[in-house]
């Protein structure tokens, strides 16, 4: 069950149904390469970036409430008091509850149909938060808007791992979930642009801000429920050839995805009393509490610099530029030396690094330059744990709900990150910088712990059982059907 050496080797057992008479391909040499080559790339140049846009759009969506506060919204919809906090954190709850239901829909409907129409259905949500105009519009919209882009967060990495080897993960996770960090600072030149160049028109510059990025939103989502593949065997004959689609379900395979169950109830079971998977919700926990109050705090640093409203959205643009080129060189770095929990703890650093200057220092430049530091040490973590509990779970089912429980336990916490700034003094936030710091040493602390815990296992079972050796697709499946999973002999864990 390892991906080294043979790990691409043939099989005779179908992912999923349908596929009909496999082609010959040959195992190992020169044209088996070229061909993979082909397919990686070919997979590179249009998964992996669709994926990338999606998300740039989900985290547009969910970030520009940020924007639209220094664009006019809480005089607009009559914010007082936490309002603009409450509303922050109406949208987690939304997202938090809706996460297990989203991967079991995954197989239920095909991964095109849950993200495309949960995507136009958020699209509806942002674009209509133009016409609210209370706290309680703005909350009812930012609710459902939650519920409905949890469909591509936790779906993402799984769609992935359908089309990847495990050491291929954390890049290609990064690619994609760079377009979020890409968001933040893209969302702060449309809030500039609109700013400067239509906010005397009819309707508010916040007003604006919704639309424009919501209704393209929409209209993507329409297209993704036609053009986003859902496995190996439905890569369209005009996008690979025989030789490479055959490849592709051998490297799924390989993958570890061999189960044909839309829904398996044991692995459900088996996902929630994983002890790693425990390990890594109390670390995704320490990042979603900085990570969503960072929105909060940005802009208002930011403008404290003494820029105008216009400025101050070009301004919040380099913090998120330094976080998206730490995103890609961690997780590349990753996957080449296949380590995650020491990639954690270093980005884990980093952020407590920025707190740290927050903290210590009154110079708004110093807390710009601290501000920098948070983000180039928690964007990295998402991708990284996301390919984390991807790699370290066997089965469908059970890689989905362990990824859904890391995205629920993280959400569900992600409400006290939109509520510590306020009634605050800004720009010195220090019970807010003390929470976020201390979350992230939390981070540093368990995920080292994890490595630990997990090499100790890999040696255990390396004296115990030798190396691991490549199993058939029918002896993988008989791990999945038998309930053994990822405790296999022959399995050993990403530390």
């Amino acid at each position: 069950m390892t991906d080294r050496g043979s790990s691409e080797k043939a099989a005779s057992l179908a992912v999923g149904p349908g596929l009909g008479s496999e082609v010959v391909v040959p195992q190992h040499g020169p044209e088996r390469e070229a061909i993979t080559r082909r397919l990686k790339l070919k997979l590179d140049l249009r998964l992996v970036p669709y994926l990338g846009l999606l998300y740039l759009f989900n985290a547009l969506d969910r970030g520009n409430i940020g924007n639209a506060r220094l664009a006019g919204l809480e005089e607009g919809t009559h914010l007082t008091g936490n309002d603009f906090y409450n509303a922050l954190s109406v949208f987690y709850a939304g997202y938090t509850i809706s996460q297990i239901p989203n991967m079991f829909m995954l197989k239920k409907v095909t991964p095109a149909v849950l993200v495309g129409v949960t995507m136009v259905l958020w699209g509806v949500c942002s674009t209509s938060m133009a016409a609210t105009t209370s706290f309680a519009g703005l909350a009812a919209t930012r609710f459902f808007m939650g519920v409905f882009e949890a469909g591509i967060g936790p779906a993402a990495p799984v769609i992935l791992s359908f089309f990847y080897l495990r050491h291929e993960l954390a890049w290609r996770t990064a690619l994609f979930y760079g377009s979020s960090t890409f968001a933040g600072a893209f969302g702060g030149l449309i809030a500039y642009g609109v700013a400067t160049n239509l906010a005397d028109k009819t309707l508010a510059p916040w007003q604006l801000l919704f639309i424009i990025e919501g209704i393209p939103t929409i209209a993507l989502g329409v297209l993704t429920i036609f053009v986003l593949p859902n496995a190996p065997e439905t890569l369209e004959r005009w996008f690979v050839t025989p030789e490479e689609r055959q490849v592709a379900i051998e490297r799924s395979r390989a993958g570890l995805n061999t189960d044909t169950t839309a829904l398996d109830r044991r692995q459900l079971l088996a996902a929630l009393k994983d002890t790693k998977n425990l390990f890594t919700c109390l670390i995704y926990i320490g990042l979603n509490i900085p990570l969503a109050s960072y929105t909060s705090f940005l802009p208002t640093i930011v403008k404290l610099m003494g820029y105008t409203d216009a400025e101050a959205q070009l301004m919040t643009v380099p913090p998120y530029a330094c976080a998206l080129a730490c995103v890609f060189a961690v997780c590349w770095s990753s996957d080449r030396t296949r380590s995650r929990g020491l990639h954690v703890a270093g980005s884990a650093a980093v952020a407590c690094a920025g707190y740290i200057l927050l903290i210590s220092s009154a110079s708004t430049k110093a807390n710009y330059a601290g501000a920098c530091f948070v983000a180039m040490g928690l964007y990295p973590i998402t991708p990284l744990m996301l390919s984390w509990v991807a790699n370290n779970n066997v089965g469908h089912t059970k890689r989905a709900i362990s990824i859904a429980m890391l995205n629920t336990f993280g959400q569900c916490f992600a409400t006290v990150g939109t509520q510590i700034y306020k009634q605050q003094t800004a720009p010195r936030f220090f019970t807010g910088y003390g929470v976020c710091l201390a979350f992230a040493a939390l981070m540093i602390v368990v995920s080292l712990a994890l490595v630990v815990y997990l090499g100790r296992e890999n040696a255990r079972r390396d004296a115990a059982y030798g190396e691991p050796k490549e199993l058939t697709p029918e002896e993988q499946l008989a791990a999945i059907s038998d309930g053994v999973y990822d405790e296999h002999p022959s399995f050993r864990y990403f530390t």
